[in-house]
């Protein structure tokens, strides 16, 4: 069980990754990837926190299908990889680098999915996907 210290440092690194996730500028800069309390926050409790139960949902669909939440997940035919299967070029119009680590991919895929998607958000994106087999 973590302590309470961890818990309160893993929710303010969540919070600085999701304010820098939402900025136009670059959305995770390459110092706040490596911070090792990164590695202690749970992705998949990071996205619930983060959205709605709607919106969780949705998202939980959504990334069961591009990777099974798998981070090393990789695209045989393409430069998708990892959690959201973004491409190489998303990862650079979002002003971030591909990292291996699981919460920067679920902020890269997040913020991919704020600016493309809006307020429909990960139900918006669901919806694409299930028309589309692509987000």
């Amino acid at each position: 069980m973590r302590s309470n210290m961890a818990t309160a440092l893993s929710s303010a690194l969540v919070a600085t990754v999701v304010a820098l996730a939402l900025s136009p500028k670059p959305a995770v800069p390459a110092t706040v990837q490596k911070l090792p309390p990164l590695a202690q926050v749970d992705h998949k409790q990071m996205a619930r926190e983060l959205l709605t139960t709607k919106q969780y949902k949705c998202f939980n669909k959504l990334m069961s299908k591009e990777s099974a939440w798998n981070p090393k997940a990789k695209n045989p035919v393409s430069s998708a990889r990892g959690i959201g299967q973004l491409l190489n070029g998303t990862y650079k119009n979002l002003g971030m680098k591909h990292s291996d680590k699981a919460v920067p991919q679920i902020v890269a895929a997040l913020a991919y999915i704020g600016r493309k998607y809006g307020s429909s958000g990960p139900c918006g994106a669901w919806a694409h996907f299930k028309k589309h087999n692509w987000y």
